[in-house]
């Protein structure tokens, strides 16, 4: 009687064990369910007297209030030092008041909201910092930067360089003053269209969109650059400059799709250097050099182009381009035509051979 007693309780144990470890953790659901809360964003450390600073920054729809911190360097650590409630305003301040003059503080943000009891705290602003002097001095803050950009147009997958400077603020004096720092932060408003580097240069992603792009100063005030992210190798038409030559003509008409196929993956695949040849053997087989060369999933449209295109053809890809080469005749007196992709480079330079944006096609006659 006792050994059924003491397997009935193990069965129940394990049981009991088994049904538990089929439920859900209600602790990680709790977490999972419980929304990221929105760090501050558009901070900005303003002087507003000699002995005060503003913090600027933009209110953020359903948040309770926020934590304004002050970096101290005797413990190298940014301290709380006030807490605001949120407000239905756009645009949010609050002063630092009782500083010591010509010097520099250093400040984060986080906002916080009270979730099923719990006050839940951001992650902190990225920092910001201001000094505070008289009208004579000759380090002051600065303004928003001056770029050399306020618009950029990217292909896919690829890259400008942008450049800002940091210009003294208005409020001062002093003929000779400058930003006490020119240190110049970027980010992106969407880093999957394109991200930007702390150089400034801005690298477009594999997908066309427009995105913001920002040159920020110490203080927080920032610049705007547009970024318009293209896919240049999907030309709606081309003009009919090379109607008169009827093997690039029928190039890029009844061969468009094929040709801005493999365009358009070797613009987002770009190889680093040397090339790739896509050529016919003598039995009408697809030859690559090198035979490993990654061509992703164009097998067919490689072999419909090489094979099917009426006159010969082989098409050779660089790290900056792609050229599709044609002959007439299969000799070295044939004269070859060629329609050529350029990644990065804007054609608008060459309007004698241009047929789209990035897009060339010229018949070549040697000297």
């Amino acid at each position: 009687m006792r050994e059924n007693r003491g397997l009935i309780k193990a069965v129940t144990v394990m049981v009991f064990v088994l049904v538990c470890s089929l439920l859900p953790d209600s602790s990680s659901y709790a977490v999972s369910e419980i929304p990221a809360v929105q760090a501050p964003d558009k901070v900005q450390s303003i002087r507003k007297t000699d002995t005060s600073i503003q913090i600027r920054w933009e209110s953020i729809p359903d948040v309770d209030g926020y934590i304004i911190y002050r970096y101290h360097a005797s413990s190298k650590k940014y301290k709380e030092i006030h807490t605001i409630k949120s407000s239905i305003k756009k645009g949010m301040t609050w002063t630092d008041k009782h500083l010591r003059v010509n010097k520099v503080y250093k400040y984060k943000m986080a906002s916080y909201k009270t979730i099923d009891g719990k006050t839940q705290v951001s992650d902190r602003s990225d920092w910001v910092s201001a000094k505070t002097y008289k009208r004579n001095s000759k380090k002051i803050n600065a303004r928003s930067p001056k770029v050399s950009k306020k618009e950029v147009y990217l292909g896919l997958c690829s890259s400008k360089k942008v450049t800002a400077y940091s210009k003294p603020a208005k409020y001062g004096k002093n003929k000779k003053k400058k930003v006490i720092s020119d240190k110049i932060r970027w980010n992106s408003s969407d880093p999957a269209v394109a991200r930007v580097d702390k150089k400034g240069v801005i690298t477009a992603g594999v997908k066309a969109g427009t995105c913001s792009v920002y040159a920020k100063a110490h203080n927080g005030t920032r610049t705007k650059i547009k970024v318009i992210v293209k896919n240049y190798a999907r030309a709606k038409s081309y003009d009919g400059k090379y109607i008169g030559q009827k093997d690039i003509y029928m190039l890029i008409t009844d061969y468009k799709r094929q040709m801005q196929n493999i365009a358009e993956y070797y613009s987002t695949h770009r190889i680093k250097k040397g090339n790739i040849i896509m050529s016919l053997n003598n039995d009408a087989e697809v030859v690559m050099t090198p035979p490993d060369a990654d061509i992703g999933n164009l097998q067919k449209d490689i072999e419909t182009l090489l094979v099917d295109f009426p006159y010969y053809i082989r098409i050779k890809v660089y790290a900056g381009s792609v050229d599709f080469i044609i002959w007439q005749e299969d000799n070295a007196a044939s004269i070859p035509g060629h329609v050529i992709f350029w990644f990065d480079t804007n054609c608008n330079k060459w309007e004698s051979i241009q047929i789209a944006s990035h897009w060339v096609a010229y018949r070549w006659y040697p000297k």
